[in-house]
């Protein structure tokens, strides 16, 4: 009988998943801009004039396919299993990354984006893992390990990507399979390591519907606010995710390696925060006066980053805007596992994770328009939906307490 942590096996899954996930970030909103150009027409028509919302509609597609399948993974997940539901998103990643490498058509690439936004639809169901194997007590605190998975993947997976660029003299050939191998290794991991969390299953019902549950997770009080604040954030935060690359080339006038450095930055500092200080931190402070902190943090970051140059004042803004995001997106992930039913983890995640899809459905396809009116626009824009979420957390509920016991995180028995 294989004996491994359940956080520390989760904590490796997510970070590979993310690792292979942010290997391709660096490449795809320029090479989806080539594409577009390449294409030139469709019927007479130019696409030129479109190029903007087409590379939006590119790195939507992502979300579109994680916005359908997010609730299903996740309930589906409460009653099949965790692990039986990551190795089959894991499966889907290695089929995307190994189809990217052949990208030389944009119809290819939203092929590819939309397998691998069906396998990205899998947070939900790591989220509600750490759920099950931990006390609603020390459940904010452990949320940082998924944090910390995520500030690793972003700072080795974009250096990684370019990279693997490097080597394919630009070419997605060595990205795509880069990233394939990197997918490969997770799936092999969950197979052999990965525990099934020891906890009772609900039944199977017919609460798989993506709107059906996203009116029961609303039907709750305490989650509406909670969901609407991490909607709202979340749409904001991806008018940076989807153009910063842009603002590399146009405004910055730097290269995606440069550029690359500045996300780096932003994933040691979510990464220190998250794996670490969080810890410290909730249970002086407490997850909404951590979440207020975060987003008054954030607001201004964001607003700034196109109105500052390379390169002292873009670190400052990188460290302040990992600051933010890493204090208040665990102590946010707590309270909603918190307010969810015990029998509804993976199926509360899903929709929690199904609404950020949605918000980088409507996020990237505006910025990138916006960007192409005024670069500084989508930030400012984004700045002021910030403050949406700022006040919206001065209104959050206490942390609620729940009966029933979870699997010691520190266990080390293992199911397979």
């Amino acid at each position: 009988m294989r004996r491994i942590s359940p956080l520390t096996a989760v904590f490796l899954t997510v970070f590979f998943d993310i690792l292979s996930f942010g290997s391709v970030i660096p490449d795809v909103q320029l090479r989806a801009e080539h594409l577009v150009k390449d294409w030139g027409s469709i019927g007479g028509v130019s696409l030129i004039p479109y190029t903007g919302l087409l590379i939006g509609f590119t790195i939507a597609l992502y979300s579109i396919a994680q916005f359908a399948m997010a609730p299903y993974l996740g309930r589906l997940s409460d009653h099949a299993g965790r692990r039986r539901v990551l190795i089959i998103t894991c499966s889907l990643a290695v089929v995307s990354s190994a189809m990217y490498a052949y990208t030389s058509h944009l119809a290819i690439m939203w092929i590819s984006r939309i397998l691998l936004g069906m396998a990205g639809a899998n947070l939900g169901v790591a989220q509600a893992y750490i759920a099950d194997v931990t006390t609603p007590e020390e459940r904010s605190k452990s949320m940082g390990i998924l944090g910390l998975a995520f500030g690793l993947g972003f700072m080795f997976g974009p250096p990684f990507g370019v990279w693997l660029l490097h080597l394919g003299n630009d070419s997605p050939f060595w990205l795509g399979w880069g990233s394939a191998i990197l997918a490969a290794i997770n799936l092999l991991f969950i197979i052999f390591f990965l525990p099934e969390p020891d906890v009772q299953r609900a039944p199977p019902s017919g609460r798989t519907n993506r709107i059906e549950q996203i009116k029961v997770a609303f039907g709750t009080p305490e989650l509406r606010l909670l969901l609407t604040l991490f909607f709202v954030a979340n749409f904001a935060f991806t008018n940076l995710e989807s153009t910063y690359y842009l603002v590399g080339e146009f405004v910055y006038k730097i290269s995606k390696a440069e550029t690359t450095i500045v996300l780096v930055v932003v994933g040691i500092i979510a990464a220190v925060v998250q794996g670490g200080l969080i810890r410290m931190l909730i249970p002086k402070f407490g997850e909404r006066n951590l979440i207020k902190a975060g987003y008054i943090l954030q607001t201004p970051a964001i607003a700034a980053i196109p109105f500052v140059m390379p390169w002292w004042p873009v670190i400052l803004g990188a460290i302040v805007l990992g600051t933010g995001s890493g204090i208040s997106q665990p102590s946010l992930n707590g309270l909603i596992s918190q307010a969810a039913p015990k029998e509804m983890q993976g199926g509360v995640f899903g929709v929690t994770q199904s609404l950020g899809a949605f918000a980088r459905i409507l996020g990237p396809i505006l910025a990138n328009w916006m960007f192409q009116i005024q670069t500084w626009l989508p930030y400012i824009v984004a700045g002021v939906l910030m403050l949406g979420p700022t006040v919206m957390a001065w209104f959050l509920p206490e942390p609620k307490e729940q009966e029933g016991d979870s699997v010691d995180p520190n266990s080390t028995e293992v199911t397979s």
